[in-house]
């Protein structure tokens, strides 16, 4: 199953993986994950980031993607090439999957898949409807015939994504859409384990900052849940930080006198490792969820598992 989009970054491919191989775990279905490991430094053909019990790797090897994947669902395999096919070949003999993800494979068109699942964002939609580098698509939009199930993702109430409903049923009639949000989750503080519901941030001073695509669908998030964000800091998405730059933020929240740091999880498996154990600072973790037709979305996976000839063991 390939998860993937026709823009470039922040249609949330990731939480979106995530959130199908916890489907997966929770239905008893053997996942595992494929990624290329975007911005990873790695010198090897390919890499094992998780084989389901551990971490073996770092946001340095392996990017901040396969990373945060592979500690969000744990129990799950998560290899790391640019060539998926070796990948996939080796999760075939080392972990007995009966589901590939394949993470970012829209475009990976030389690689078989039983579904391509097409990702769009409801806010920003095509943009200005030009290919990279003069707009934001990653190729023509004839390419959205492809997709098996179309997602648009970040819907909200102000943002329905309605007139893309009707360019997508006029133009790309039959295909099955279905609509997701992003919702927050977990407010965790990673150096202490302190764990809170979200609505935590209720009346909170935080200095908030993230490194992502579009880092103000964060910042809309922290303030709909109430925060009073006095100070926000948006670097460019994968941004590698420095002890520097958190020291600043830092500086920026005692001057304020706010209460702590706030940032978003990718950028944390980023900053992890880099920061002095008292720093006070504050992970706000996000969901992804279907907002109608989950049933039909899952039986359609279900099927393509069916469809693949792909058994599970009895007993």
């Amino acid at each position: 199953v390939s998860v993937g989009n026709i823009t470039v970054g922040g249609t949330g491919k990731t939480p979106f993986v995530a959130m199908l191989a916890e489907w997966a775990g929770e239905n008893g279905i053997r996942a595992a994950i494929l990624s290329r490991g975007y911005k990873g430094k790695t010198s090897h053909d390919f890499l094992v980031v998780s084989d389901g019990t551990k971490v073996l790797a770092t946001s340095d090897d392996a990017g901040d993607e396969a990373v945060l994947l592979a500690k969000k669902v744990s129990s799950i395999p998560v290899l790391i090439s640019k060539n998926r096919y070796l990948i996939g070949n080796l999760a075939l003999r080392r972990f007995n999957p009966e589901l590939l993800l394949l993470d970012d494979g829209y475009q990976h068109v030389s690689l078989h898949r039983d579904l391509d699942i097409l990702l769009l964002d409801a806010r920003r939609q095509f943009g200005n409807e030009w290919l990279l580098p003069r707009g934001p698509l990653r190729e023509p939009l004839a390419g959205i015939e492809r997709a098996d199930l179309i997602v648009m993702t970040k819907c909200a109430v102000e943002c329905n994504g309605n007139g893309m409903v009707d360019f997508l049923r006029k133009n790309f009639p039959g295909k099955p859409i279905f609509r997701s949000a992003h919702l927050p989750d977990q407010v965790i503080f990673p150096l202490d384990g302190r764990t809170y519901p979200p609505d935590f941030l209720s009346g909170k001073k935080v200095v908030a900052f993230a490194g992502l695509a579009h880092p103000d669908d964060f910042l809309d998030m922290v303030k709909g849940l109430g925060a009073h964000v006095i100070h926000f800091k948006a670097f460019s998405d994968h941004h590698s930080f420095t002890q520097d730059e958190i020291g600043k933020l830092a500086s920026w929240k005692k001057v304020s006198e706010g209460d702590f740091l706030l940032t978003t999880e990718k950028d944390w498996v980023r900053i992890d490792g880099r920061v002095d154990v008292g720093a006070d600072i504050a992970v706000l973790t996000i969901k992804v969820g279907l907002l109608s037709d989950s049933d039909t979305f899952f039986d359609t996976i279900k099927q393509g598992i069916v469809n693949s000839g792909v058994k599970k063991d009895e007993g």
